[in-house]
């Protein structure tokens, strides 16, 4: 049975019913105002997001401050959007200007209104940055048994198993998930990095193709892979550098192979890395504008 979702209007007329009497049985995050304000919109649209998501954990109230002037008076509300989470009566916690969904989520933890699942993947994400990975894996495959449609749960499972060089794993599971998931910003990282550790695969090792280069400084083809190779193991600035590097060599190399994979490989890091991404495409810009 679905649970009621609880998102309002409030005005001086309904407060103390809607925020006061509620805020007894759940909390109430009182978003102050004004329709004309576009942070202000935003900010609405996220904490409607969640009340959907949360539903029966919190009640989202909205208080428009120009039809409200009571209410904002009352608040002490000098500046929109400003959000008052009211907790047995009494304003708990308070938060003044815009909020990435991000910042919304760690709000709503603050009054224990949180997703169990993604409480797992952080835990597990933790262990498996400091070394335990094997307790990470054991957490990601409770968390998947728990709520088994829960794609970015596969999604960090597939993380680890390309930070254990698994691949064939990571490929297989990416494989079974939705094209839906790929296309998040997860989803684009792994599979970004899953497409050039397949396509390094294929290539020469990395000592081998700088002994090429060394041989001969024209081997196109041993720089492009060595960028390839390079990217498969994780030293990006490295790769783009060898990239940048061979399209002012050759633009028309693999009909202009080396600026096209230097484009992918900054799209993929906007995410990640956004200032190795950044840099390149400064970089890339400078060239290509001469």
């Amino acid at each position: 049975m679905s649970k009621d979702i609880y998102i309002f209007e409030a005005t001086k007329a309904n407060f103390d019913q809607v925020v006061i009497q509620n805020s007894h049985k759940l909390p109430v995050v009182t978003l102050f105002m004004g329709v004309w304000s576009e942070p202000c919109f935003v900010l609405s649209e996220i904490f409607s997001k969640l009340a959907k998501e949360f539903a029966g954990q919190f009640i989202f109230a909205k208080i428009d401050i120009d039809e409200q002037q009571e209410l904002r008076d009352q608040f002490k509300i000098e500046n929109v959007p400003t959000i008052l989470i009211i907790q047995n009566g009494k304003a708990t916690m308070t938060s003044e200007g815009l909020l990435t969904e991000d910042e919304a989520r760690t709000l709503l933890k603050g009054v224990n209104v949180f997703n169990m699942i993604d409480a797992m993947r952080d835990k597990a994400r933790n262990k498996h940055m400091n070394g335990d990975t094997q307790s990470a894996i054991m957490l990601l495959s409770e968390a998947m048994q728990q709520e088994p449609g829960n794609t970015d749960v596969a999604l960090d499972m597939v993380q680890i198993f390309i930070d254990l060089k698994e691949f064939e794993q990571a490929n297989g599971l990416l494989n079974k998930l939705p094209e839906a998931a790929k296309q998040t910003d997860m989803g684009k990282s792994v599979v970004g990095q899953l497409f050039f550790i397949n396509l390094a695969a294929e290539k020469d090792s990395i000592n081998v193709l700088e002994q090429a280069i060394e041989k001969n400084e024209n081997n196109l083809q041993a720089k492009f892979d060595l960028a390839v190779c390079l990217t498969a193991e994780y030293d990006y600035e490295k790769a783009l550098a060898h990239l940048l590097d061979l399209h002012k060599q050759d633009e028309g190399f693999q009909d202009g192979a080396a600026k096209e994979l230097m484009v992918t490989l900054i799209n993929m890091l906007k995410q990640t890395q956004p200032d190795v991404a950044s840099k390149a495409q400064q970089q890339l810009s400078n060239y290509l504008s001469q």
